[in-house]
């Protein structure tokens, strides 16, 4: 695969029946969040886990659609399209998150660990891209979190968004959820601190933090 850049599939002692695909951020590498899987492995969850390749750096605007692709079909080879699949996505894999239970209705469960629109990355990236930014808002729209109303309906997300964020917009991203909150059961989390703090908090230094919010989706 060309984004893709590692699948580890993890598999607990005793399985509690339920499937949880880990995405991880831009960046981010599967050993990042070693603990945060053993935590769930330990308590019977089976991981399907993927890192991507540095989409950005590529300077292409057509990776971060090729990704969605990829990780569909991944998805759909592994048979993890079902009711009883809960997608955890870290930043970057938080958007490809929304865009598979965008893409699928049997995907119904899904907690967020920082994300928002990737169209309004940095602005030290802007000069980055062979586009202008209207034309790279208009190519990136479909993978965003932002949705025409209904468009996504009959969902459980839980979003742990920082309250304070150079990345992204928090209040954008919230005023987006309680958009989504018409038609599916949105829960909100406020942690101190911003982007990369959240995810070292709920991924290396307390890795069982997020571990009720999963158990509360898993129970759905």
């Amino acid at each position: 695969m060309k984004i893709v850049r590692k699948i580890e599939i993890i598999h607990p002692e005793h399985s509690n029946g339920v499937n949880i695909v880990y995405l991880l951020g831009y960046g981010g590498s599967i050993w990042h969040s070693r603990r945060h899987l053993n935590v769930l492995k330990n308590e019977g969850y089976t991981l399907c886990v993927m890192d991507f390749r540095d989409v950005l750096k590529n300077r292409d605007p057509q990776d971060l659609l090729t990704v969605m692709d990829e990780v569909d079909a991944v998805l759909q080879e592994r048979k993890l399209i079902l009711p009883n699949t809960i997608i955890v996505g870290v930043s970057m894999g938080g958007l490809i998150g929304f865009n598979m239970i965008k893409r699928h209705q049997s995907l119904n469960k899904l907690l967020v660990i920082t994300g928002g629109n990737m169209a309004l990355i940095p602005k030290s990236y802007k000069q980055k891209w062979p586009v202008n930014y209207a034309e790279l808002e208009k190519m990136w729209e479909g993978v965003n979190i932002y949705t025409p109303m209904g468009a996504v309906t009959g969902k459980y997300i839980t979003m742990v968004l920082p309250s304070r964020d150079r990345m992204i917009d928090p209040n954008e991203v919230s005023d987006e959820l309680d958009k989504l909150a018409v038609h599916n059961s949105v829960k909100v989390i406020r942690p101190k601190g911003g982007h990369f703090r959240t995810i070292i908090t709920e991924t290396v230094l307390r890795p069982k933090k997020s571990l009720h919010l999963i158990t509360e989706l898993a129970q759905r």
